[in-house]
C-alpha cells in the first residue's frame, strides 16, 4: 500500500483574505465550532493561518473587539506556517514539522497544489498515519528478522552437514596420499608422480583446514561452543606453537621475537582453543609480513592502568607487515572479511581466521582487538579476564 501524501490529509477550509476584518473572522468562528484553523490566502497563495484558540484568546480579552474588530485579520494571523505541496509524503511532512516546531508538532499545516491553496492538513491525522506506518514497519522488520534467523539456521545446518560429508572422503584422500608420499608400500613409479602426490596431499590438507574453519564457524553461529577447561601455563602453549610455526617463519624469511613477562601465572581455560588463538594470530602475522620483517609474541599480566581496559592475561602478536586500513579494522574481525580484496589478494584463506579467534576469546569472557597502521604493521591483542588467572598455583617459566 502506498503511504498517504499531503493531499490525502488535506481538509478544504474556506480561506479568508488578509484584508478581512477580524470581527468577520470572529463571527465565523462562533458559527463554525468545528473549525480549528482558517487559512489566510492572497491571490490563491497562502500567507498565514488563523488559529481558533489563539485568535479567540486575543480577541475576547478586554478591549480586544474594540482594538481589532475593524482591523484586517493579517494583524492576528500566524505567519510561521508550514506549507507543503500536495504530493509531499507524510514522512517528509513529519520531519519538516519536527524541525520547524520542535515539540509543537500538533500544529496544522497548509497544503498547496502547484503553489495554490488546496486545504488544511490535520496534524492529528498525520500523527495517526505515522503511528500506523511505524507499526507496519515494525511488523515487517519482525518478519524479516524471523526469516533471516530461519535462513541463518538453515545455512548453519547446511554448512555443518556438508562439512561432515566433505571431510569423510577428504580424510581418505589425505590418508592414501600420505601413504604414497611416505612410500609405505614402495617407490612411486614413475618418480615424477611423487611430485603430484605431494601436491595432492598439500592441497587436501589445505582444503581440510578450510572445511574445519567453516564447520567451527557454523558451530559458533549456532551457539554450540563448548569449553574443555583445565589449568595450564599459557607460555608453554605459546612456545609449543612457535616451535610448530618455526619452519613457516623460516620459509617466509622473518625474524621471531618472544617477550614473556617473568613469573607468569597459569590460567584456567580451554587449552586447545587458546592454542588455536595463537596459531591463527601468528599465522596471520606470518602471512601478511614481507620477507625481512619481524613477528613478535608477547604475554603479560595486564593491570587496570596498562591501557587494556580491564585486568587479565594479555596475549599480543605484533608484525611489521602490510597493515590494515583504519576503516577495515572492525570489519576484518567479521566472518569472511580479509585485508586484501578479491582483485589484490595474494594470500589464500577463507577469511574466517580472525572471526573464529574473536569468537574463541569471547567464549572465555575476553576481548580481541587490533591496532594497525597501513604499511607499518599490526598488533593483535587477546585479553583473557582476570577470572581466568589462577593465582594460588606456583608460577614457573619454560624455555624455548
Amino acid at each position: 500500500m502506498t503511504p498517504p501524501a499531503a493531499r490525502d490529509l488535506a481538509i478544504h477550509v474556506v480561506p479568508v483574505s488578509p484584508d478581512t476584518a477580524c470581527a468577520s473572522v470572529f463571527d465565523r468562528l462562533l458559527s463554525e465550532p468545528e473549525t480549528r484553523s482558517i487559512p489566510v490566502v492572497r491571490n490563491g497563495r497562502p500567507v498565514g493561518l488563523v488559529s481558533r484558540k489563539n485568535f479567540l484568546i486575543t480577541y475576547a480579552r478586554m478591549y480586544g473587539a474594540e482594538l481589532y474588530g475593524k482591523r484586517p485579520v493579517a494583524m492576528l494571523m500566524e505567519r510561521d506556517v508550514l506549507i507543503v505541496d500536495a504530493g509531499t509524503s507524510c514522512e517528509t511532512i513529519n520531519t519538516r514539522a519536527r524541525n520547524a516546531f520542535g515539540d509543537m508538532r500538533m500544529r496544522p499545516f497548509v497544503v498547496t497544489e502547484n503553489g495554490t491553496y488546496a486545504g488544511i492538513g490535520d496534524a492529528a491525522r498525520l500523527m495517526m498515519v505515522m503511528a500506523d506506518l511505524a507499526t507496519a514497519r515494525a511488523t515487517a522488520l519482525e518478519e524479516q528478522t524471523r526469516r533471516a534467523e530461519a535462513a541463518s539456521a538453515s545455512k548453519t545446518q547446511f554448512l555443518a552437514s556438508m562439512s561432515h560429508e566433505l571431510r569423510t572422503p577428504l580424510n581418505a584422500i589425505i590418508g592414501f596420499a600420505d601413504m604414497m608420499r611416505l612410500r609405505t608400500l614402495g617407490e612411486v613409479q614413475p618418480p615424477r608422480y611423487q611430485e603430484y602426490v605431494e601436491d595432492i596431499h598439500k592441497s587436501g590438507v589445505h582444503l581440510l583446514n578450510m572445511i574445519n574453519e567453516l564447520l567451527d564457524m557454523a558451530k559458533i553461529e549456532s551457539g554450540h561452543v563448548e569449553l574443555r577447561e583445565s589449568v595450564f601455563f599459557p607460555m608453554d602453549v605459546g612456545l609449543d606453537v612457535l616451535r610448530m610455526l618455526r619452519p613457516s617463519i623460516a620459509d617466509a624469511e622473518l625474524q621471531l621475537r618472544v617477550t614473556l613477562a617473568e613469573g607468569l601465572p597459569p590460567i584456567y581455560a580451554d587449552q586447545q582453543q587458546i592454542r588455536r588463538v595463537l596459531i591463527n594470530l601468528l599465522s596471520n602475522a606470518i602471512k601478511y609480513t614481507p620477507a625481512g620483517g619481524t613477528v613478535t609474541l608477547s604475554v603479560c599480566v595486564c593491570g587496570p592502568d596498562d591501557g587494556c581496559g580491564a585486568e587479565g592475561m594479555l596475549l599480543t602478536v605484533e608484525d611489521t607487515g602490510i597493515g590494515i586500513p583504519a576503516e577495515k579494522l572492525e570489519k576484518v574481525l567479521e566472518a569472511f572479511e580479509q585485508v586484501e580484496n578479491s582483485f589484490t589478494r595474494t594470500r589464500s584463506g577463507t577469511g574466517l581466521g580472525l572471526a573464529l579467534t574473536k569468537a574463541m576469546v569471547e567464549a572465555h569472557g575476553g576481548r580481541l582487538w587490533l591496532e594497525s597502521e597501513l604499511g607499518k604493521g599490526t598488533k593483535a591483542h587477546a585479553l583473557l579476564p582476570s577470572s581466568r588467572i589462577v593465582t594460588e598455583a606456583p608460577a614457573r617459566r619454560s624455555a624455548i
